[in-house]
């Protein structure tokens, strides 16, 4: 008995991870974001650019898009105001991109503890 061919399965999903590491205001936030996601010279960094270049990535076309924000404990201390309001962004592009039946999600990644000397990784 013969199988019907099946479809390739689609390439794993490659997040975009973005260092937050040392960063503690906005200005410095939408750089690295726009860094990472290789943001289009007009970009204007602000929130309503950042919300803008998201709902749009026509640069970086994707069947789904995940965002991974590494090391994000300085800008919580320093400034929690912004990363509620990034959060806020994020939430709304991810309801716009599933909107468009495109996935989209976003996590924030602890830092992990130091491991001891000579201890195997």
């Amino acid at each position: 008995m013969s199988q019907a061919p099946q479809a390739p399965a689609a390439p794993p999903l490659q997040p975009h991870r973005i260092d937050l590491a040392g960063c503690t205001d906005k200005a410095e936030l939408l750089a690295r974001i726009a860094r990472t996601l290789r943001f289009p010279d007009w970009f204007g960094h602000n929130w309503d650019a950042l919300s803008d270049c998201l709902c749009d990535l026509s640069w970086l076309p994707a069947d789904a898009y995940r965002l991974e924000f590494l090391h994000a404990e300085a800008l919580r201390t320093a400034a929690p105001e912004t990363l509620a309001t990034l959060c806020e962004i994020l939430d709304e592009t991810g309801d716009f991109w599933r909107a468009e039946g495109v996935g989209f999600g976003h996590a924030f990644i602890p830092a992990l503890p130091e491991a001891p000397a000579g201890a195997p990784r």
